[in-house]
């Protein structure tokens, strides 16, 4: 009996690092270093935050929607503005969106203030 609940905690935990290990492998410098200012934020983002989201929204290496992402990061106030949700909601539901932009989407459209932590691990795994 213990050998079997052995065996089932093992693939658990090898099912969520090799889950972890494809959405690092899925990080996009843009997503890492969105992940890195979400982590740092204190209600709005500060001058340099807002200066690499604009080079994250400028820069033609960036999908449209890490485009999209970073000027909604940029527009922050404590949450993301009203406005801003239908588009980040269709990234979350978008199948041809990546598994990084739809978390990151999906952290966006619950972000209320700081990031809660277990989305600190999240977004910490992207930032390393």
């Amino acid at each position: 009996m213990k050998i079997k609940a052995l065996t089932l905690a093992f693939l658990f935990s090898t099912g969520v690092i090799i889950h972890s290990t494809a959405q690092a492998a899925d990080t996009s410098l843009a997503i890492e270093q969105m992940a890195e200012i979400i982590l740092e934020l204190d209600a709005r983002p500060d001058d340099d935050a807002q200066m690499t989201l604009d080079d994250i929204s400028k820069d033609s290496a960036s999908t449209d929607n890490e485009r999209l992402l970073a000027s909604t990061i940029k527009k922050m106030d404590k949450k993301i503005r009203p406005d801003d949700k239908p588009s980040i909601l269709k990234i979350w539901l978008s199948p041809a969106a990546s598994e990084t932009e739809r978390e990151m989407a999906k952290i966006l459209l619950r972000f209320n203030e700081a990031p809660a932590n277990n989305v600190k691990q999240i977004l910490s795994h992207w930032a390393e």
